[in-house]
Formats: structure tokens, sequence, C-alpha cells
């Protein structure tokens, strides 16, 4: 490769990973396809802006799904943490491209699946931290209210949901800020890396 073909290429992929950026879900989102809402993103949810202006975005999801309910995308096959989902099942196949197929221990096939979708601009944020730290002082301001405080890692990224669900009788969160918890503590979760 000759020193000016290096050059392009090294402006080439400059100029992509400048549209290209990483961020999250500062609350849950529709997902728009075609003009239509065709399901929802959840909050905490990594994804990657392919292109944005001041009312939309479009962005990119990857995540695994289950050949037999395509309508839930989840972070990966152990780990169920909700990512997306969708109105339906027609809906959900024709919004993404599978990567790979695998199988699991169970025998249950899944699907490494990627889709863009557009979403409000507003919805997107790239301060992570300041989410995290929300949730967090949430979290132990709420729940050490009636019992002894459960570190993050007191469960794992499928447990946590049904261990904030059943505290839900007792303390009233609205659904974001319940939301926010789930995912915070999943994503900090004793199986989460």
């Amino acid at each position: 490769m000759t020193y000016i073909s290096k050059i392009g290429l090294c402006l080439f992929l400059s100029g992509t990973l400048a549209i290209a950026s990483n961020s999250i879900l500062e609350k849950k989102s529709d997902l728009i396809q075609n003009g239509k809402t065709i399901g929802f993103v959840q909050i905490l949810t990594p994804v990657e802006i392919i292109k944005s202006n001041k009312e939309n975005s479009v962005i990119k999801i990857k995540g695994f799904r289950l050949e037999n309910y395509p309508q839930m995308i989840v972070r990966d096959i152990k780990r169920k943490e909700l990512y997306a989902e969708f109105k339906d099942e027609t809906i959900a196949n024709n919004s993404f491209k599978i990567l790979k197929t695998y199988e699991d221990e169970y025998g249950e096939v899944w699907h490494e699946v990627e889709g863009e979708f557009t979403v409000s601009t507003n919805t997107l944020t790239k301060d992570k931290d300041n989410l995290y730290l929300n949730a967090k002082k949430t979290y132990e301001r709420t729940c050490s209210m009636c019992h002894h405080l459960p570190l993050s890692t007191a469960y794992t990224v499928n447990q946590w949901p049904q261990q904030i669900e059943s505290m839900m009788e007792q303390v009233a969160l609205d659904d974001t800020t319940k939301n926010l918890i789930i995912k915070y503590l999943q994503q900090n979760a004793a199986d989460a890396k």
C-alpha cells in the first residue's frame, strides 16, 4: 500500500468514526421505522448513532434474540438485560439483520442481530456516569428505607428485575425510575462483566 493510499484510508476511517458515535438511552424511547412506532428501546441501552439532527437520530442496536421469540432483544444469551422490544413477531423479523446463529445449552436457537431505527434525539446521552449516579442514589435512598441494602453484586443480571419487582408493593416508583434502577443493577450485577 502506498503512502498516499494509507493517508486516504486514514482520512476515510476518521470521517467514518466522526459519523458513528456511541451513546446510551437516558429514557425509554419509541423505535420508529418508516414513520411508524414499532416498539421501544429501554433506558441505559447502548446504541451507535448513525446520523442525528435536533429532532431525530438514526441509531443502530446490537443484541441477541431467541429464534422462537424475536420480539425481545437482550444483551446476550446468558444475561437477559432487555435492550428493545417490538410490537409483533413480523415487525421484529423484518427489522433486524441476523449476524450469527447460536445454540444455547438448552438447545434454544439464538440470533445475534443488529438493526437501525429512528428515536427522538432528546432521549440520547453520552453521560452514562450521571445516569448511573442518579440510579445509585435513588436505589440507596428508596431501597434502604425498609431493609438492609444489598450490593449490586448480590444478584445476577437475570435475578435483579424480579428482586426489584417484588418490592414494588412497598415502594411506588414510576416506570422510568424503576427501569433505571433495574438496568443500573443489571449492569453492575455479579455476572455483568
